[in-house]
């Protein structure tokens, strides 16, 4: 069978079944491990409608957030900033990641997003950088093309190879904060990073050509590759909370539902490879586990996939 190369960041398996949202939670250890920028441009073109309705009331509350700013309101600007990311996932639910499945993590989800973003804001460092990002946006320039308004390239990439710099550096400041440390469970930072940079993706490709698409997409990792792998041997079986047929394969532990967006637990036990005592499966499979019997460490997914 012929995939795309999805490789998961924890266990180094391949993503087997399809998947239909754009994150990409792995078949063998159930971790969030990769963002596919294509399916979220399809929801994002879904509904023209939908996504200018979107796109005014995002206006209206930027121009609101930017008075805050202005104003150095600080409760003001949180407030709007959570209205915000909760308006973006009320509308786009398909672009809330999978680890965020009840509604206390949605709460604290919405909290993080609203908190870290006003922070950011009334920072002197990060607002400099996000003056100098404004000055290269309005200083791009475009030409008209049989397919529309395309952005010249050279000013393009000097605003692109900034964002992404500036991006990265974030996200290093943000996960190093003890504040946010519960975001490595709820979105890890490389594919936190991803996310961010397949929405820049999503907004700039259709003013690119193709040439400058092609080297946009190298640059920020979304240029996939494909493999061909023989399908794993595995079985098919049914969802345990809303009954969708799965593919569960060989040596998976814990399984993704892309119709309920829950996870399977497929084994609680596992055999010490030295000594044959069963332990319990941690929370994570993708970690080598210690034998409480022998101590011999355990990985229980064998790192054999390219």
């Amino acid at each position: 069978m012929r995939i795309k190369k999805f490789t998961c960041i924890n266990c180094g398996a391949p993503k087997i079944n399809e998947y239909k949202s754009p994150y990409v939670v792995c078949d063998y250890c159930g971790s969030f491990t990769d963002v596919d920028y294509t399916l979220g441009l399809d929801f994002w073109k879904e509904s023209p409608e939908k996504t200018q309705t979107y796109q005014t009331k995002k206006i209206d509350l930027y121009g609101k957030m930017q008075f805050a700013l202005q104003k150095k309101d600080e409760r003001v600007y949180r407030e709007l900033q959570y209205e915000f990311w909760n308006y973006y996932y009320r509308t786009f639910p398909e672009y809330l990641p999978p680890s965020i499945d009840s509604d206390d993590k949605y709460k604290l989800y919405m909290k993080i997003c609203a908190d870290s973003t006003t922070k950011y804001a009334f920072n002197p460092k990060w607002e400099e950088k996000g003056i100098g990002m404004n000055r290269l946006q309005q200083n791009l320039t475009y030409f008209k093309t049989d397919s529309g308004s395309k952005v010249n390239t050279k000013c393009f990439f000097e605003m692109a190879e900034y964002y992404i710099d500036y991006t990265k550096e974030g996200i290093r400041d943000f996960y190093e904060s003890k504040e946010y440390e519960i975001m490595h469970e709820l979105l890890p930072p490389g594919v936190h990073l991803k996310m961010k940079l397949s929405m820049f993706v999503q907004i700039w490709l259709p003013y690119l050509t193709e040439e400058d698409a092609d080297k946009f997409l190298k640059m920020t990792g979304f240029a996939l590759q494909y493999m061909d792998i023989e399908k794993p041997t595995g079985k098919k079986s049914n969802c345990t909370f809303c009954k969708a047929e799965l593919f569960i394969p060989e040596g998976s532990y814990k399984v993704y539902c892309e119709s309920c967006h829950r996870k399977n637990v497929i084994r609680t036990f596992f055999t010490c490879s030295s000594c044959g005592a069963e332990g319990h499966v941690p929370d994570n499979p993708a970690k080598p586990i210690d034998c409480l019997y022998c101590g011999t460490e355990n990985r229980l997914i064998k790192p054999l996939f390219g």
